[in-house]
């Protein structure tokens, strides 16, 4: 019974290698420069002065034709200034672990448009802002837009994060309040 299911699921598998049912699978890593925006309209009192950092990770990809699926792990690191009317200002850092899972839709056999969510998870906060404290104590929920050119086994990303939720800073929660990035980076399959 045992070889019979066996054998029943290698031409499973062989029946929808054939009809292309079975997604090609790639991995690889990626790096690059993001640069932080950082909105928090209602708060006239400060001022957040977006800054530049740098990410790095896994990338992988599961494609049908010209559809697939793009997941990433990728962890972030940023950085911004902050000025009060208060007197307080300095700079803080955010380092992120992010994990994208973006549709992609190649045309072109070159170039993709990705879009989907990303959840991130804060992994540290901190900086020298005279005694204020950061915290953000969950994991927040966003979506990717971007665009991807395939040069052989490289590959060239422009990709916007965007927030669906606000987020608190300085303890203040507003509905305009967003943290938001834009990426440029390289990546290598394998």
């Amino acid at each position: 019974m045992k070889r019979l299911i066996l054998l029943l699921a290698v031409l499973c598998i062989g029946a929808q290698a054939h009809a292309g049912l079975v997604p090609r699978a790639k991995i690889g890593i990626k790096a690059g420069w993001n640069y932080q925006i950082n909105t928090l309209k209602e708060a006239k009192d400060i001022d957040f002065n977006s800054d530049s950092g740098w990410y790095a990770g896994l990338q992988s990809e599961f494609t049908w034709g010209m559809l697939g699926i793009r997941p990433e792990l990728v962890y972030s690191h940023n950085k911004f200034g902050v000025e009060t009317a208060t007197g307080i200002d300095g700079h803080i850092k955010m380092n992120t672990i992010d994990l994208p899972v973006l549709l992609q839709l190649r045309f072109l056999n070159f170039l993709a448009v990705q879009a989907g969510p990303t959840f991130n998870l804060m992994t540290d906060i901190g900086g020298s802002t005279q005694g204020t404290t950061w915290k953000i104590d969950r994991p927040t929920m966003g979506y990717a837009l971007g665009v991807d050119i395939r040069l052989w086994k490289l590959n060239v990303a422009a990709r916007y994060n965007g927030a669906f939720k606000k987020s608190e800073v300085l303890g203040i929660t507003t509905g305009a309040n967003r943290i938001s990035t834009f990426q440029l980076g390289v990546g290598f399959f394998f």
